[in-house]
């Protein structure tokens, strides 16, 4: 099931898409301040009301494309073309005046937006830069640490592959700097809840009891080699 945010100041927004939400059967929840919501679990899909369209009111749309890789839909009365542009710009895929939409086309916009993101999701490479100690996957980009991005270094060097956590302090060259095995686990749960945290639904990072840990992400790229 797809998971979707309504950011609404007057909490109105909500009641006038219900039965185009309940068709696509999305898990909705909702907020009237994006601050409090944005550091939370990730979402696929963000609705979000605008008074005017302003760099404070459209940062929304970008944290949530940088941080979920979610797809955005800005709802405003009277939108300028000025207004449209300055909204695609700071990352809204679609910008609708709710009081001259139909419901069915509300509800076919809504969902070639969750179509995108389902294709963009499924067919964006997996990039680590370990220079800047980020991965990469679309437009979502994880900030990882230092441990994290060894680590990951050394499963995302052997695709599919299960790793010990011995050989990967070896490869990842934590061994050298005299860590304890625990740091492979600690890095490797905090990478997931990281993924997790940003909306990625199937984390490709898996633990394989007993044995170690592998890194199912296809294709995988990594930089600085």
């Amino acid at each position: 099931m797809s998971a979707c945010l309504i950011i609404d100041p007057e909490d109105r927004l909500h009641d006038t898409l219900s039965a185009s939400l309940q068709r696509l059967a999305l898990s909705v929840a909702r907020s009237t301040r994006a601050p409090t919501v944005l550091s939370g679990p990730g979402v696929d899909l963000v609705l979000t009301r605008v008074r005017q369209a302003t760099r404070e009111q459209l940062e929304v749309c970008e944290t949530a494309r940088q941080d979920w890789n979610a797809r955005v839909m800005v709802f405003m009365d009277r939108p300028e073309p000025v207004d449209q542009v300055l909204a695609l710009t700071w990352g809204a895929d679609a910008v609708v005046d709710p009081r001259h939409i139909s419901e069915r086309e509300l509800e076919a916009r809504l969902r070639a937006l969750l179509r995108r993101r389902a294709h963009l999701a499924s067919n964006a490479t997996w990039v680590l830069d370990e220079t800047a100690q980020q991965l990469q996957h679309g437009a979502l980009s994880v900030p990882l640490s230092r441990s994290e991005s060894l680590v990951l270094h050394a499963l995302m060097s052997r695709p599919g592959v299960v790793m010990s956590r011995a050989e990967l302090m070896t490869r990842s060259r934590l061994a050298q700097q005299g860590c304890h095995l625990n740091v492979v686990d600690l890095a490797v749960s905090r990478l997931r809840r990281k993924l997790q945290g940003a909306g990625v639904q199937q984390v490709p990072l898996i633990t394989e009891r007993g044995h170690g840990y592998r890194w199912l992400g296809s294709p995988v790229r990594a930089t600085n080699d």
